[in-house]
C-alpha cells in the first residue's frame, strides 16, 4: 500500500525528501549560529505545511481536518526544533 502511494506521488515525495535533506544540511551548517537555526526551523515548518496543503490540493483530497493536522504537526516540529537551540 505504501509503495503504491509513493509511486503515485513520487514527485511530491521527492520534493519533500529533498527539502528535508537540504534543511538538515543547512541546520548543521548553521551551527553555532542559534538565530539562523531558529529561522531555519520556522522555514521548515512553513515548507512542510505548504507542501502538505499543496499536495492535497493537487490530489483533490483537501479538507479542513487535513489543513489543521498539517498546521499542528508543522507548528510542533518547528517548536521542538527551536527548543533544541536553547
Amino acid at each position: 500500500m505504501i509503495r503504491q502511494e509513493l509511486h503515485q506521488h513520487r514527485v511530491a515525495y521527492s520534493i519533500l525528501i529533498t527539502g528535508l535533506f537540504c534543511f538538515a544540511i543547512a541546520l548543521f551548517g548553521a551551527w553555532p549560529n542559534v538565530v539562523l537555526q531558529r529561522y531555519l526551523a520556522v522555514f521548515l515548518s512553513i515548507f512542510y505545511f505548504t507542501w502538505g496543503v499543496a499536495t492535497h490540493l493537487k490530489s483533490q483530497t483537501i479538507t479542513s481536518r487535513v489543513v489543521f493536522e498539517y498546521g499542528i504537526v508543522s507548528a510542533l516540529a518547528g517548536l521542538l526544533l527551536c527548543l533544541m537551540t536553547l
